[in-house]
């Protein structure tokens, strides 16, 4: 795992009920964001420190956005 070079990018695990999990890279205040909306449906997300270069971005993200 590495950081994103000049970002404030983390990695986001979002594990639904049933066992899907996904992987996204995005800015700590949109995962953060989302996960406060998401938890309350069950939805189990995961916010780490460290972006994975290879990870997609975050679908969406500008939903989370001010």
């Amino acid at each position: 795992m590495s950081v994103a070079p000049g970002t404030r990018e983390v990695h986001v695990r979002l594990r639904f009920p049933g066992g899907m999990v996904l992987d996204y890279r995005t800015e700590r205040t949109i995962a953060e964001r989302l996960a406060r909306h998401l938890r309350p449906h069950c939805i189990e997300v995961t916010i780490d420190g460290m972006a994975i270069d290879h990870l997609p971005p975050l679908p969406c993200a500008e939903l989370w956005t001010d």
